[in-house]
């Protein structure tokens, strides 16, 4: 481990991303403290799908999406719902989010998207020790499955726009994908196999990842970041519920919860919340070779060592509102549908908030009016994916190294009508 640099980090967030932040500074010799409310896993980080989503390059909104709006509006059950009384707030964020939809931007987006998706396993195999927590990883590949040919003809773009950036995939018909398991004959019609898509329990993983942190240096606070210490163009400390903390560099990763610290330093982006519902189950009766990705009803199954994972469906509605647990229901009567002899007891539901920009890109990179504050957060469905190759670049950035990326897609600035002037 390199020598000490004798500057002191101050991490806003403990979730996925702010722990591979903290492990690139750690190891470039900055002391790291990371300040998070909850125990490791507690957020978004500990509640997904648990997919390391390699095949992923697309953004939320894609050609066509304006068409949708009306369904968001009126069933409660459809994949991406929009509460009724929400919408007022979200509407700036919407119509941003329809705007994106059109070709020239999803192209765009698909571009910046694939270049660190393309990076993230190798980033998650420099922070992760080999014989450490690194065996929470499982390997393998991972299925999008189609149902009908209605729901498979609809993919087509979705699927060209994979091959044109050079995602590994193989698409295959019913009996292609019946060979790559004996439970998956006649569930599918048509699927697109990711082969080196691996899984993880998430919130295993971030414990184990917090316990890395700390045996490499890093220490980890409870508690919440309230304000920040300014002196001219720097800020110099971080207020929190535990008293201030001195610090020469901030990172703000807390997730859903970054709009509210960045307006503190007197700018914003247009980040929102798209609340994920889960299911775990303990006993499900099915056991799955790998995770399968229903296109059809748009959520996940993931096999954990502690029973299957369900997790999907998005709903509009902030931070505040309680949770509605029917989406989760629809999770499991959606999953009964692929595989009727599914087992329910137990069955544990969860809601998560999952920060996102109407553009898809989360945004990494210097703040535009500290110089030494740099953000990491936005990452919509795929933060867990992005979570290494964006700590890698958060720590060039913080050591004036050239990022290994091009950084302009993920630049603050490119909400520059949003800051406060």
């Amino acid at each position: 481990m390199p020598s000490r640099v004798g500057k002191s980090v101050v991490i806003a967030g403990g979730g996925a991303v702010g722990l591979c932040c903290a492990m690139h500074l750690l190891r470039r010799g900055y002391e790291v403290t990371v300040v998070d409310p909850g125990e490791p896993g507690d957020g978004a980080s500990g509640h997904n799908a648990g997919l390391f989503s390699v095949g992923n390059c697309l953004p939320t909104s894609t050609p066509g999406v304006i068409r949708s709006v009306p369904r968001m509006l009126v069933d409660p059950y459809s994949p991406l719902a929009i509460r009724w009384p929400y919408l007022p707030r979200m509407l700036p964020w919407l119509l941003r989010f329809i705007a994106s939809g059109r070709p020239a931007q999803v192209e765009r987006a698909s571009v910046a998207i694939a270049g660190l998706v393309k990076q993230a396993l190798r980033a998650w195999e420099d922070v992760l020790p080999s014989d450490d927590c690194g065996g929470v990883v499982i390997e393998g590949g991972h299925l999008l499955g189609y149902g009908t040919d209605a729901v498979f003809a609809k993919a087509a773009f979705a699927i060209e726009t994979r091959r044109r950036r050079g995602i590994d995939m193989r698409v295959l018909d019913a009996d292609g994908i019946a060979e790559l398991s004996p439970i998956l004959e006649g569930r599918f019609r048509h699927g697109v196999y990711i082969p080196r898509g691996p899984w993880a329990d998430p919130r295993v993983l971030c414990a184990a990842l917090t316990d890395l942190m700390v045996s490499e240096g890093g220490r980890r606070v409870a508690g919440k970041v309230t304000g920040f210490v300014r002196s001219g163009s720097r800020v110099v400390g971080a207020e929190t519920t535990g008293g201030r903390m001195d610090a020469d560099v901030v990172v703000i990763a807390a997730g859903a919860w970054s709009k509210s610290l960045t307006r503190m330093l007197g700018f914003t982006t247009p980040l929102d919340t798209e609340r994920g519902y889960g299911v775990d189950l303990p006993d499900p009766g099915v056991e799955l070779p790998f995770p399968i990705i229903s296109m059809d009803y748009h959520f996940g199954m993931t096999p954990l060592p502690n029973g299957l994972r369900l997790a999907g469906t998005d709903e509009l509605a902030g931070l505040e509102a309680p949770p509605d647990y029917r989406r989760a229901d629809r999770l499991v009567d959606a999953t009964k549908l692929v595989f009727p002899e599914l087992r329910t007891h137990g069955a544990k539901r969860w809601m998560s908030y999952r920060p996102s920009h109407p553009d898809s890109l989360p945004v990494i990179g210097r703040a535009p009016r500290q110089r030494n504050v740099f953000l990491a957060y936005g990452h919509g469905h795929i933060g867990f994916t992005l979570a290494a190759i964006t700590g890698e670049i958060i720590g060039q950035l913080v050591s004036n190294e050239d990022p290994s990326l091009d950084m302009a897609p993920f630049r603050p600035s490119r909400f520059r009508l949003l800051d406060r002037r």
